[in-house]
């Protein structure tokens, strides 16, 4: 077992993110007083879920949001039992046979590991432990290379942050329940007297267990310590940064407020960050921090060069989906027009984080590793900080709005 520990210690988001930033592969169980619920890994991306609820399985998902009709489940498990030692997962024979279609099948599989997360979101307590050589072979998961010609995997960052989404909306309208805490026994005072079938029951002789169990911190195998430590300290560091800037952004009353915290919580990761105003059919450069003086300095003062969006795939394509990328890039745009004024990085591996007001982007944050090598690092807390700057954006312009 490499990986294992306390929900206590250490919330299932920051997990997700460490097996994701460490790119590991296995299967991550994690066990609370309800039941246990089992996420499938490859390569650090989400592969698929178990819910230990009936309802919350793939097959009744896909007919709830309509993607398959119970006609279609019913032939599906029919050439399932048919099947014998060639049996595939219940997607894999709905797509196979041309019973669903391939991208609704995705959505309602990133739902179910969106439901999964949502719901272990509710534990105060559980332990978790990844087992790296271990993929379940069950209807629930989608990754088998060995039986399918395709390998898609659904990204990690994204399935985390609708499930935080969904999460925070759910508990905001009442339709969430944290989990209760055990009431505390007093000292001195008598246990109470249970029957001899409670005393049998499957809580006490299972899950139930769980909370007499003392808790340990999260334990490394060797082979990963170092890395998965380091991922650890990084991922912690982030949150931090961006639990402090949500406060901040909560206070915010304008747009060039609302970028300058998001440009100070995205150089906490990154040596050198850029602010790129859009404007009409180009991008200007506005404060920065790390690029014309020391990142120790804080930012400094406006920029004001110009890049042609006719020449920037790349800052098209983000600005056009409103979506973060972080991944290496040699886009014109960047080679051109931006690295003669800011020097180009050891790497080309670079982040541009959306601003938008509502679905309009209307700046973006472009940061790089500069001098240093590129690092993984956790976009999904970086994507929750965006979202916060962009809801401090809208209600400053609600206020400017004559009523």
């Amino acid at each position: 077992m490499a990986f294992s520990g306390d929900l206590e210690h250490l919330s299932i988001v920051d997990v997700i993110q460490l097996l994701h930033t460490s790119r590991k592969t296995g299967t991550l169980k994690v066990k609370g007083r309800k039941g246990e619920i089992l996420l499938a890994f490859g390569d650090g991306y989400l592969m698929g879920a178990s819910h230990y609820e009936q309802g919350a399985r793939i097959g009744n998902i896909l007919v709830e949001t309509g993607v398959v009709s119970t006609e279609a489940i019913q032939q599906a498990l029919a050439i399932q039992q048919t099947a014998g030692s060639n049996r595939k997962p219940l997607i894999a024979t709905l797509l196979e046979n041309n019973l669903a279609d391939r991208n609704a099948a995705y959505r309602g599989l990133e739902t179910l590991i969106e439901l999964a997360i949502v719901e272990i979101l509710t534990w105060k307590k559980g332990t978790f432990a990844l087992h790296p050589d271990e993929l379940l072979v069950c209807d629930e998961f989608r990754y088998f290379p060995d039986k399918l010609h395709e390998e898609i995997s659904l990204p990690t960052e994204h399935v985390l942050m609708d499930a935080l989404r969904i999460f925070d909306e759910k508990m905001r309208d009442g339709l969430l329940q944290m989990e209760e805490e055990e009431p505390a026994v007093s000292p001195g005072a008598a246990p109470e007297q249970s029957s001899p079938a409670a005393a049998l029951s499957a809580d006490d002789l299972g899950l139930g267990d769980l909370d007499t169990i003392t808790r340990k911190k999260p334990a490394f195998h060797e082979a990963l310590r170092d890395e998965a430590t380091a991922a650890l300290q990084q991922t912690q560091q982030i949150n931090e940064a961006v639990r402090a800037a949500v406060a901040r952004l909560q206070q915010s009353t304008s747009l060039p407020e609302a970028s300058l915290i998001l440009l100070e919580t995205v150089s906490v990761l990154f040596p050198r960050a850029l602010t790129l105003v859009v404007w009409d059919k180009e991008l200007v450069a506005e404060r920065s921090i790390g690029i014309t003086a020391p990142r120790e300095s804080g930012p400094g003062p406006v920029m004001g060069f110009r890049i042609p969006l006719a020449s920037a795939y790349l800052f098209s394509f983000v600005l056009d989906k409103g979506l973060l990328f972080y991944g290496r890039s040699e886009d014109q745009a960047l080679v051109q027009h931006l690295y003669p004024v800011i020097g180009k990085p050891l790497e080309p591996k670079v982040l541009l984080l959306p601003l938008k007001l509502g679905r309009r982007v209307v700046a973006m944050i472009y940061a790089d590793s500069g001098d240093k090598p590129a690092n993984d690092v956790p976009t999904v807390q970086l994507e929750r900080c965006a979202e916060a700057a962009a809801q401090a954006i809208e209600r400053s312009v609600q206020r400017s709005t004559p009523q």
